[in-house]
């Protein structure tokens, strides 16, 4: 390679290296953290087993905007594992429409049965996401569906630490 073609090619990585930086700003979406089914129970304040019966697309504000909307699926609350203490009786979870802000599609046409997981906002809705356990209560194994009932609770003292490369060391001074 000659010269000229060498600082062609270098000019032309750093034109591609500032044009992905500057891309941060303006590509954003939803990304979470792989964890394990019980970090994700014990994260959550609010854990049911429920069969979707109908959906509709909702507005929560008085905004227009399509970011604003929401999916809103009826639900049949089968069982509840954990949120006692804040729901009794749950009849919709809510979630945004698009999956770039962690929405989720779920199956209301054939009422299937999820594991659903989430947060409930200061006004009593329960919100769910791509980041919540959100699992067809069908692809659960039977150590999964046992796990639920006592053992997640139990050891949510525990820190269940995901391995990303290997070997993983693991720092006894680490929280």
């Amino acid at each position: 390679m000659t010269m000229s073609q060498e600082r062609s090619a270098c000019l032309g990585l750093w034109v591609l290296l500032l044009l992905g930086a500057g891309m941060e700003e303006v590509v954003e979406g939803c990304s979470c953290h792989p964890a394990h089914p019980q970090q994700l129970f014990c994260s959550a304040e609010i854990v049911i087993r429920a069969k979707i019966s109908g959906e509709k697309i909702v507005s929560l504000s008085n905004s227009s905007s399509p970011y604003m909307k929401m999916i809103q699926y009826e639900i049949k609350m089968i069982k509840m594992f954990k949120g006692f203490d804040k729901a009794k009786d749950i009849q919709y979870v809510y979630t945004p429409v698009f999956s770039s802000l962690c929405g989720v599609k779920l199956d209301s046409n054939n009422k299937a049965g999820y594991l659903l997981s989430g947060s409930m906002w200061s006004d009593g809705r329960i919100s769910i996401g791509q980041c919540d356990l959100v699992e067809s209560w069908d692809n659960l194994s039977l150590s999964q569906k046992k796990n639920l009932n006592y053992r997640y609770q139990m050891g949510c003292e525990c820190r269940i630490n995901t391995c990303y490369t290997v070997p993983y060391f693991l720092d006894m001074a680490d929280p």
